[in-house]
């Protein structure tokens, strides 16, 4: 359990002892068994038409990071049938050779102008990594792309089920460069770009993204990854390289700067999102909130960018109002940063939180509060769980002035939704017990801040 969950510094005074960690934990784990058991709480609804538009709204339009140390080092690299070495080794002379220019797309053209794309390809159909005859190269070109699944389902493509598709290898010799541009869409279900460097030497070449005003430059060189010895990789890997994997949205616009010496390699994949069914009555199970920590543990170290996208804001503020005609005295959900009880303010807010409560704020009354989730699991049925939502505050203040209906320990005129895009803290595994040979139920706490939204109060 973190000790530092309800540390407001403006309830210490500044000449005394900083408190004991094991007071601490005392003090805050009878706060939690508190409201676990003697206050009313909010039922938390999940899969719904909200959680799911905060869910598109989480997502980070652009995502880049290195992949495992040695685990793409032995893929082959064979053009119609011909060795052109590895991803780490490749004979580029080869690869050029059997290259053709690259075109692109302008207005309903595809057209082939080098003052705009100087570079050349191989299609997916030209190229193959040698995966057939080789079983081992199977297996780790398959852990190999669902690493990069993983990390894009984590923080792009929130609740989403992706795969990836080969398109082509993008080849730019020196003066090699591209223009400002949108990727085509392969499909109705093409979303997204990930692009995967390969082991060459090249000056220059940086890949530019810009997305709803934000530019960044990312340096596509493999990074080096150097270990005397690493248990995960053994020996044959002690000193590999990385490849860098970018991901974008189809609507990022990205340039190739020219490659001032050398030869840049880069292989291109479709990222296509999994179409749900209108049939599909069962939503799919949240696996307990754990999944939702290690989303939060992963996302703070990486480098995510906030999606201001204004048609996802209005997305959220037309759902809400939805909820709200249809009886909900007032709507909640977490917020996708994690935030000390002191700094849950509007002025700390961040990226999309930020972005969200001024949008929200012109249409509604809306209060940021801390919140305690419980997940109520039953070791007979790995289906059924439950989860309740609590304000975190002390038992003497007073309850929510508009929801005041209550059944079975929960207010019904509130509607609290839990999208899987949010941060989250465990404070405490569930507390299984057993009795004779039969298991009984099993609660965890976790700690997260949330926005309450009302409608505007007349003033």
């Amino acid at each position: 359990m973190s000790a530092n969950v309800d540390s407001d510094s403006s309830s210490v005074s500044s000449n005394s002892e900083p408190e004991n960690e094991l007071s601490t934990y005392e003090r805050i784990r009878n706060q939690i068994n508190y409201i676990s058991y003697n206050t009313t709480g909010y039922e938390v609804c999940r899969e719904t038409k909200l959680a799911q538009a905060l869910d598109n709204l989480a997502g980070s339009p652009i995502q880049f990071f290195e992949s495992r140390p040695g685990m793409a080092a032995t893929f082959k690299l064979l053009v119609k049938g011909e060795d052109a070495g590895t991803w780490f080794k490749p004979d580029v002379e080869v690869l050029k050779k059997h290259a053709t220019t690259s075109p692109f797309g302008r207005g309903e053209e595809t057209v082939i102008d080098p003052t705009y794309r100087n570079g050349t390809e191989l299609k997916a159909d030209e190229l193959a990594f040698g995966l057939k005859e080789n079983w081992e190269l199977r297996c780790r070109y398959g852990w190999f792309l669902s690493d990069i699944r993983e990390q894009l389902q984590a923080t792009m493509f929130v609740g989403k089920n992706v795969f990836f598709k080969f398109y082509k290898l993008a080849i730019y010799g020196e003066g090699g460069h591209f223009d400002w541009h949108r990727d085509s869409t392969h499909s109705d279900a093409h979303h997204g770009t990930v692009l995967v460097s390969l082991n060459t030497e090249w000056d220059g070449g940086d890949l530019m993204l810009r997305h709803q005003g934000v530019e960044i430059a990312v340096d596509m060189h493999p990074k080096a990854y150097s270990n005397e010895y690493d248990e995960m990789l053994g020996d044959e890997f002690t000193d590999v390289l990385q490849p860098v994997v970018v991901a974008f949205y189809t609507d990022t616009e990205h340039k190739v700067m020219p490659v001032t010496k050398g030869t840049r390699l880069v292989l291109q994949y479709d990222v296509e999102v999994e179409q749900s069914s209108d049939s599909e009555s069962i939503p799919p199970r949240y696996n307990s909130l754990d999944v939702a920590v290690k989303r939060h543990e992963y996302i703070t170290s990486q480098i995510t960018f906030p999606n201001l996208d204004p048609k996802m804001l209005q997305a959220v503020v037309d759902e809400i109002r939805v909820l709200q005609e249809e009886g909900s005295s007032f709507v909640a959900f977490p917020l996708t940063h994690l935030y000390r009880k002191a700094s849950i303010k509007e002025e700390y807010l961040k990226g999309t939180d930020s972005a969200l409560f001024d949008a929200l704020k012109n249409h509604f009354d809306v209060f940021l509060r801390p919140v305690l989730i419980r997940s109520m699991e039953h070791a007979d049925d790995d289906n059924d769980e439950e989860f309740f939502a609590h304000e975190y505050k002390p038992y003497y203040e007073e309850e929510p002035s508009r929801a005041k209906q209550r059944r079975r320990g929960v207010y019904e005129d509130v509607s609290f939704h839990l999208p899987r895009a949010f941060a989250i803290m465990q404070l405490s595994l569930p507390d299984w017990q057993y009795l004779g040979n039969e298991s009984q139920s099993g609660e965890a706490r976790y700690y997260s801040a949330g926005m309450f939204v009302e409608p505007k109060s007349e003033k």
